[in-house]
């Protein structure tokens, strides 16, 4: 019996117009830290292109904001200077980049999805790639018109550690919301990164065009969030294999 619900939310819940939009909030943080660190521009690119690339890098026992962080710990190797880049990263997420909005919307049928699922007593919780920090986050649940619904977030940077398409990603989410994998539905537009939920066991719905799909990952559905909702009750009555 499915009990959860996650929804990934770029490209799902909210529409924007490229990945390499998302990617840019990143940039628009190396350009701030450069500012007010006084980094030249080498430093800049190394320092945060270094901290991602440590986020996807295995990293054991540690969050992905910690990865992120010991990455500019070491890069930086200067306590004063890495305690200034703390308060600078804590200031750029709280205020700066929720002003960031561009292009991005709410997608069509985003609250309806979620209320029909509410309706039903599911869990629901926001299952982004966590790159971010939860302010952040929160932040593009705003733009996305459901800062209201008061969403819980399933990850973030500071709760993660993992992230997609790895199958620990997932297995994280059940144990977070307290609820077996086979319990759970992952909802994104990502054949990649989020179909991949149903190699542990979760029913899964490609918000996208199926034939595009190249991965070979078994979905419980296809389509718009709008035949999410029309479709939910047939596949919570689906039987779980």
């Amino acid at each position: 019996m499915i009990r959860c619900v996650f929804f990934d939310l770029d490209g799902t819940l909210i529409d924007y117009v490229s990945v390499e939009r998302a990617i840019s909030y990143f940039g628009e943080f190396s350009r701030f830290l450069c500012e007010e660190l006084g980094l030249n521009s080498a430093h800049e690119e190394q320092l945060i292109s270094g901290a991602v690339g440590a986020i996807f890098d295995p990293h054991p026992g540690q969050t992905n904001q910690q990865a992120f962080d010991a990455f500019c710990a070491q890069s930086l190797a200067n306590n004063a200077r890495f305690a200034r880049y703390q308060e600078l990263f804590a200031h750029f997420f709280a205020e700066i980049f929720p002003t960031l909005r561009s292009n991005e919307q709410p997608a069509f049928y985003n609250r309806e999805a979620i209320v029909a699922c509410r309706e039903r007593g599911l869990k629901v919780a926001i299952a982004s790639q966590p790159l971010f920090c939860a302010a952040a986050i929160n932040a593009r649940v705003a733009w996305a018109g459901l800062a209201d619904l008061q969403i819980p977030l399933a990850s973030s940077s500071e709760t993660a550690y993992s992230v997609k398409p790895r199958l620990d990603y997932y297995l994280e989410l059940a144990q977070r919301l307290e609820v077996a994998p086979r319990e759970c539905l992952m909802v994104g537009n990502e054949d990649y990164n989020d179909m991949t939920a149903s190699q542990v066991g979760m029913t899964t719905f490609y918000v996208g065009d199926e034939s595009q799909s190249s991965n070979g990952n078994q979905w419980g559905g296809a389509g718009t969030l709008a035949d999410f909702a029309a479709s939910l009750d047939e596949l919570l009555a689906t039987p779980r294999r």
